[in-house]
């Protein structure tokens, strides 16, 4: 599977249950989500954009994602919104390549990279505090499975795991 075939099956609506545990207090939380992402190609004004604010040419771009997330955790009664949009550039071999991204309200993006592997992608990027190590993987068209690790210079700071069901309509067959 290639990287465009890989951002076109995560487009979608989402339901996502989460849970986040927190390895300094030894205590975790669960949420959900509701996610809206978009599949934008290469071309897209927003995905160009992106590119060049980050000192990367939009020539190499692959493909983007537009990801509009609305999120509770238990226990509180406000929720968050917020938007962000991912950019994978071509892939430097058949496996990995650079992912950009930007979180909507954010002075700057951040450059991190991606690798596909036996339909899993991993993604390593720059966050606040240290670095995130996420993968995305499919159980079946319609249900998908999500992991994270923050680690920081003391190591890792917390651990998520999120099980997403896409709600509505299944993704149309490929041609």
């Amino acid at each position: 599977m290639e990287i465009v075939n890989f951002f076109e099956t995560l487009a979608g609506k989402w339901f996502s249950q989460r849970t986040t545990h927190y390895l300094a207090t030894q205590t975790s939380k669960a949420g959900q989500s509701n996610l809206m992402i978009e599949f934008l190609p290469h071309i897209n004004a927003a995905v160009m954009k992106l590119c060049e604010e980050l000192g990367q040419d939009s020539a190499q771009a692959a493909c983007g994602l537009r990801i509009n997330q609305d999120s509770r955790i238990d226990g509180e009664t406000q929720s968050v919104q917020t938007a962000a949009l991912m950019v994978a550039l071509q892939p430097s071999d058949d496996q990995s390549g650079v992912l950009l991204q930007k979180t909507e309200g954010a002075d700057q993006g951040s450059v991190g990279h991606y690798t596909l592997a036996d339909e899993v992608m991993t993604i390593a990027i720059a966050a606040p505090g240290g670095q995130v190590e996420e993968r995305l993987w499919f159980a079946n068209p319609n249900v998908r499975m999500r992991t994270s690790v923050l680690q920081g210079p003391e190591g890792v700071k917390l651990t998520s795991f999120c099980s997403e069901i896409r709600l509505g309509v299944s993704r149309p067959p490929e041609e």
